[in-house]
């Protein structure tokens, strides 16, 4: 009898799942997709958006930005009735340059990351832990930065917030304490304007007029304060070599070998964006970067600053002083002597480097809070490398100390991390408001 009790529960089991089995699979077959459900019909999203951060950040300029200003500004969209977004083109004939004759995985990346990286000069110089441009697009226009306001990064790294302002008709400011950081946001934004015609010019010159310039240290000196073109053509020939000697350093390949590849690589992804931002008839954005400290911007006025975006070093998950060893000294500068200086990376044992980083970033945000006008946001992006830290989590330290300069956390958005999955999982996406 029990066999038999048996017997039949488990048949009847079996046909509940069977069952439930079908329920599912017609659910699936007359489901529509995301993108239907919270979009009406005429909202096309970009392929690559996938993640829920991202559908989040598209939710929200669908509920914040005109039909005009989403084909203007959006981040996430493809097309709103019918019309292809400023984004979409811009990132959709993203030159092969990026990608061609380089290994099957970064190939790969740039790829996947049509149109959240590689695209206008964003794909210059790969710099460890820099923003995704798409990402900082949606938050410009999550906080309502308009054409024409001014927006800050007062750790700007590799100059990604300064670029994609740029593209957009945003004014910026971007400060950094690592010189080379300071010149790579400086080319790749020199870069967006640059005169293709005295770029072809340039570069139907001797190539070994090229590089008798590069190996001058005198000339690049000097050429680091001059504005005129020709020197802007040449900051960017000094940082494809830069880039080339790095490639060789990971590679143990020469550097005459690799120079010639990373400056055709360059060149191309420089004069296909200007063709394409003539063709879009794109408004280029004032932008200024500075070397300097933020946690002293003293350069900038009280309440001048309509935004501020930035993603402070997460304690000391990377050194980027080391990073950039080789390009530093390449451009004259003392590497132990920055590493005193930089936020993250100063101090002695555990104990020590953490209570001057979270002193550090007090000034930080007592500095963002002075600059910033009130009513206005600073968006801070930060990850907590908590196996590093012994379990103190940054972005919990950031959130007790921000209001006591008077911001406000109105909104948390939590971002998968993939770059440094060894180190942490995810980073956060915080935003505050200064109150008075």
């Amino acid at each position: 009898m029990q066999k038999e009790v048996r017997k039949m529960r488990s048949n009847l089991e079996v046909g509940l799942i069977k069952n439930k089995n079908r329920s599912l699979i017609l659910a699936i077959e007359n489901s529509k997709g995301i993108n239907q459900v919270v979009f009406p019909n005429n909202f096309k999203l970009l392929p690559n958006v996938t993640e829920i951060f991202e559908l989040e950040l598209a939710f929200y300029e669908f509920k914040t930005l005109t039909k005009d200003n989403l084909i203007k500004r959006s981040a996430y969209f493809q097309s709103i009735d019918g019309q292809e977004t400023i984004h979409f083109q811009l990132c959709k004939e993203t030159c092969e340059a990026l990608w061609k004759n380089r290994s099957r995985a970064t190939a790969s990346y740039f790829r996947n990351g049509l149109f959240s990286t590689g695209y206008a000069t964003h794909g210059l110089f790969p710099y460890r832990g820099k923003f995704h441009p798409q990402l900082i697009k949606s938050l410009l226009n999550l906080i309502g930065i308009r054409e024409g306001e001014t927006v800050l990064d007062p750790m700007c790294g590799s100059g990604t917030l300064n670029v994609e302002a740029s593209l957009m008709n945003i004014k910026s400011i971007g400060v950094d304490k690592n010189p080379f950081g300071c010149f790579m946001s400086k080319v790749k934004l020199d870069s967006l304007k640059i005169d293709v015609n005295k770029l072809e010019e340039e570069t139907t010159k001797n190539n070994s007029t090229t590089k008798s310039f590069l190996r001058n240290k005198k000339i690049q000196k000097n050429l680091l304060g001059l504005d005129d073109e020709k020197s802007k053509i040449r900051r960017l020939f000094l940082l494809a070599y830069l880039d080339a000697m790095g490639y060789a350093r990971r590679t143990q390949r020469s550097i005459d070998i690799l120079f010639p590849i990373v400056l055709e690589r360059y060149l191309e992804q420089v004069k296909h964006f200007l063709r394409i931002s003539k063709k879009i008839n794109l408004k280029i954005g004032e932008s200024k970067i500075e070397f300097g400290d933020a946690r002293n911007l003293t350069f900038i006025k009280d309440s001048s600053i309509d935004g501020i975006i930035t993603s402070p070093p997460y304690s000391f998950a990377i050194d980027y002083a080391e990073n950039d060893r080789p390009q530093l000294e390449y451009l004259g500068y003392d590497v132990n002597k920055l590493k005193e200086e930089m936020i993250g990376l100063h101090g002695k044992g555990l104990k020590e480097k953490l209570n001057l980083y979270f002193q550090d970033m007090n000034k930080v945000l007592q500095e963002m809070a002075r600059v910033l006008k009130v009513g206005k946001y600073t968006v801070i992006i930060i990850g907590s490398n908590d196996i590093q830290t012994k379990g103190i989590r940054l972005e919990n330290k950031i959130k007790e100390m921000a209001p006591l300069h008077n911001l406000k956390l109105v909104r948390e958005i939590k971002k998968p991390i993939k770059g440094l999955r060894n180190t942490m999982q995810d980073e956060f996406i915080l935003i505050f408001k200064k109150v008075r």
